[in-house]
């Protein structure tokens, strides 16, 4: 049986993930993009590789094909990422940073540490870090 504690812990999660996905939906406006395309983007900016499989931006980013594919497709029309399907490989797409993305990271990367540092404000260096551990323990017992 859930206790009263254990539902409100989920929905005081679910709360803060909103108010900082709005947060950052907001920040990211003046860009041209949202929250869940600046991920897509960073992703491919932290995994390095030119080439990207979107079967593998969609497993890290836990969204459907569909919604990947979408996602890709809207950076694709703002230049900012390019997607190809190889001659050799039909069934697979790959996508890439391109340059403008590449740029657009690098002023993105400020933004994101600026958004840690709010959510993080009211918190001590001890607090920070006793969170960070519990997070991780929560997410990796989620399976």
């Amino acid at each position: 049986m859930m206790q009263d504690h254990d539902r409100d812990c989920v929905a005081l999660i679910k709360h803060i993930d909103i108010k900082m996905t709005k947060r950052a939906n907001e920040r990211f406006d003046s860009y041209g993009i949202t929250f869940r395309q600046v991920r897509l983007l960073m992703l491919l900016r932290q995994m390095g590789a030119e080439d990207v499989p979107l079967k593998l931006l969609e497993k890290h980013l836990e969204v459907a094909q569909s919604t990947a594919a979408g996602i890709v497709v809207r950076l694709e029309k703002k230049g900012l990422v390019q997607g190809y399907v190889p001659a050799d490989d039909r069934r697979q797409k790959f996508v890439r940073l391109t340059e403008k993305g590449r740029e657009l990271c690098i002023s993105i990367e400020k933004d994101l540490q600026e958004g840690e540092r709010v959510l993080l404000a009211s918190l001590n260096e001890e607090e920070k870090a006793r969170l960070y551990g519990l997070l991780e323990k929560v997410n990796d017992s989620i399976k």
